[in-house]
């Protein structure tokens, strides 16, 4: 069996950390300034699932001198994620065409929330998800590739993985994984790629 494996944020959805900072400045009404190492980590805590969504408002909020609500968070992320209609084309495609299709996202709660509220259905229809929150640990960790190759029982080598970051693909073909950087200049040749690996007429 061969299996799609999906990052979801600029695979999925799109967004860029101007369009998130902008809105978060918008949001609390001042410069926000999220990029100090103690944010990185509050953040990378929050994905890994070592603290909950409503922890990491209330750390915010006391770093910034902010009033965020957890909802807050849910609703500027509707607001800054896009569809990547490439990559939803090669994700519904690959669903169609009986694939097992999961994804493998760095990912927060409040995320998944903003993505289910905006597009209905887009998570759910994968075979399964595999969000960094609920495992654990984060990409380019070798862990996480190691757990979702576990609970999947197939060979490293039967999974075809698109990231948009280069050191997430690194560090899964270091583990066997069939992986591929998603970045606009690479679109053709991924869905190339895709097509050859799942064998299926490329007509995306």
């Amino acid at each position: 069996m061969k299996v799609f494996l999906f990052d979801i944020g600029n695979v999925l959805c799109d967004f860029t950390y101007e369009r998130f900072l902008k809105r978060y400045e918008e949001m609390s009404g001042k410069l926000v300034g999220i990029h100090e190492p103690e944010d990185e980590a509050l953040y990378h805590a929050v994905e890994r699932g070592e603290i909950s969504d409503q922890v990491y408002v209330d750390r915010m909020n006391v770093r910034k001198q902010l009033q965020w609500q957890v909802e807050d968070l849910v609703g500027a992320w509707q607001q800054i994620f896009s569809s990547n209609e490439v990559g939803r084309s090669l994700y519904f495609h690959a669903i169609e065409q009986q694939i097992p299709v999961y994804t493998l996202s760095n990912i927060t709660e409040y995320h998944v929330r903003a993505i289910e509220r905006e597009w209905d259905g887009l998570l759910a229809s994968a075979t399964g998800l595999f969000l960094s929150y609920e495992m654990g640990c984060r990409k380019p960790e070798s862990k996480i590739y190691e757990m979702a190759i576990e609970r999947l029982q197939v060979p490293a080598e039967a999974c075809f993985f698109i990231d948009d970051l280069a050191e997430n693909i690194e560090a899964a073909r270091e583990l066997g994984m069939q992986a591929h950087q998603f970045v606009p200049e690479n679109y053709e040749v991924v869905k190339e790629q895709a097509s050859a690996f799942f064998d299926w007429e490329c007509r995306l």
